[in-house]
């Protein structure tokens, strides 16, 4: 294990958080408290076994540390190509990633979780269901509630079980819950309705060994609507001879028996469902896939549920016709009706090509933006490109890997404001808090809150009172805000911010350390 080791920078709209290793898959997550920001990746080794690194951001993005690098002591496990998923999850006093990811070794799959704090010094891992060189785990994906909760907060799992009976195989859905998942570790795991190889959480397709081409693909994600939470999975069948997006919906965390209606249905042939939710107190959902409309045309589609999942819309993210390799969603915690896609596209023939992100704010598609500089392809292969967000006044986040998955890029600079983030409820008081990170170098967060309307300055000052910067200056709605300060242009030093609102005043000291 390897501990904050720097990584090389470019400019603010890209980053190489990681130009050498070859990847099987990425993935990044945000943590919704304190905004920092985490990328793990599953680096090839030819010999021995391969990689698992983490790294981690507390500044939007513009600057990464390789934190952990994680490998088994023993040689021939190797990742599966975009078998690897990520949940950044505050408990109130720690920030931590979970992660699941699967790999091959010895003749068989395996599905495995890990978490890690943000130190990189507390670690637990183990794998994920029973595993025999007839029951093999594919698939793995991974959600928490932490948009809801904090030190309460639970996380869960989901993955394909493909498992060998006589002359079938069987293709099954597996859940698991963490009901305690900071405890020290080995972390406690319970398995819904099916733990060892012979039950299923959900779906169990049979499936003759002679037809060994059907994948089945799985996601999960925790709504929550007016404190009600719903577990909601979804599934499809790729060569399976039907095209449906089968859902399932539980109430109870997956104790008893999930309803499954109603399902999306689908015509078309579609691959790797994602899906999404903000949370807390919102009916809005999304799933996207990549959706065959002909022989070479397939494209990035949505799904979209204002109602908790009671119906379901559908629609093109893109309808270009190009060959759409792979199509992603995020959710925006806690801001309703806000998502990010981001999707890639092959050029040609090749397994290279194009990568592109589209904000949906509000029930509003934003136009499309390529993140690439046109004639500078990236990979279309692997785990190609993976959506998130940050706290910032340019709210996107996209990570993605080079030319036959070479490197992990992060891309910034492409999207708007998010305001809300982490407390959406009205505020009952005014608040200045405390900004984040402190000490800074060179970007900060400062946040406030307003139980009511009303005309808001904030502003800088140095130690001797001179005012050197406004950042608020505007009429603001009843809510709470985020704003960034970026200090490149400022000494270091001691400042101070100021807000002013509604005969409101509060002044808080930060610190710049370049």
């Amino acid at each position: 294990i390897v501990v904050n080791e720097p990584v090389e920078q470019t400019d603010y709209n890209m980053t190489i958080i990681n130009g050498t290793d070859g990847y099987w898959g990425t993935a990044n997550s945000t943590d919704r408290i304190s905004g920092r920001m985490w990328v793990i990746g599953t680096a090839f080794n030819v010999a021995g076994s391969d990689t698992l690194k983490v790294f981690t951001s507390t500044n939007n993005g513009i600057t990464w540390v390789l934190l952990v690098r994680i490998q088994y002591g023993v040689a021939g496990i190797h990742y599966r190509p975009d078998e690897l998923d990520i949940e950044a999850v505050n408990n109130g006093t720690n920030q931590y990633i979970f992660s699941v990811a699967g790999f091959n070794y010895s003749g068989t799959s395996y599905c495995s979780y890990l978490r890690i704090n943000s130190s990189g010094a507390e670690f637990a891992s183990g794998n994920l269901g029973t595993t025999s060189a007839t029951v093999k785990n594919f698939y793995p994906r991974i959600t928490s509630d932490n948009a809801r909760y904090t030190d309460i907060a639970k996380v869960f799992a989901i993955w394909t079980q493909d498992s060998t009976r006589a002359a079938d195989r069987h293709l099954k859905t597996k859940v698991a819950f963490m009901m305690t998942p900071f405890v020290a570790s080995p972390i406690p795991i319970t398995y819904r309705l099916g733990g060892g190889d012979m039950g299923s959480y959900w779906w169990n397709l049979n499936v003759e060994t002679s037809n060994d081409s059907t994948f089945m693909y799985n996601d999960i994600a925790l709504a929550d609507s007016l404190g009600n939470s719903k577990l909601v999975t979804v599934t499809n069948f790729y060569r399976a001879g039907f095209m449906n997006m089968f859902l399932s919906y539980s109430n109870d965390w997956g104790a008893t028996a999930p309803y499954w209606v109603p399902q999306i249905t689908e015509t078309r042939v579609n691959l790797r469902p994602r899906i999404a939710a903000t949370g807390l107190d919102s009916t809005y959902m999304m799933i996207t896939n990549t959706r065959q409309f002909s022989a070479t045309d397939w494209d990035p589609y949505y799904y979209r549920t204002s109602n908790n999942g009671v119906s379901w819309v559908g629609g093109y993210v893109d309808a270009a016709s190009d060959t759409t390799v792979y199509s992603d969603v995020v959710s925006i915690p806690r801001v309703p009706n806000t998502f990010r896609f981001a999707y890639s596209v092959r050029s040609g023939n090749n397994a290279n090509g194009n990568i592109f992100m589209r904000s949906f704010n509000k029930g509003v598609f934003l136009a499309r933006l390529q993140l690439n500089p046109v004639g500078s392809f990236m990979s279309t292969s692997f785990t190609p490109i993976r959506a998130g967000y940050r706290f910032s006044t340019d709210s996107c986040f996209i990570n993605a890997s080079g030319i036959s998955g070479v490197g992990i890029f992060a891309y910034t600079g492409c999207d708007g404001t998010i305001t809300g983030i982490g407390n959406n409820e009205t505020p009952v008081t005014y608040e200045l808090s405390q900004n984040y990170p402190n000490p800074f170098n060179p970007v900060t967060r400062i946040s406030f809150a307003l139980p009511k309307q009303g005309f808001v300055t904030l502003k800088l000052y140095d130690v001797l009172g001179k005012e050197v910067a406004t950042l608020v200056n505007e009429m603001k709605n009843q809510g709470s805000y985020s704003v960034d300060f970026n200090g490149s242009n400022f000494s270091s030093g001691v400042y101070f911010y100021k807000i002013e609102t509604n005969g409101f005043s509060d002044i808080k000291k930060m610190m710049m350390i370049k």
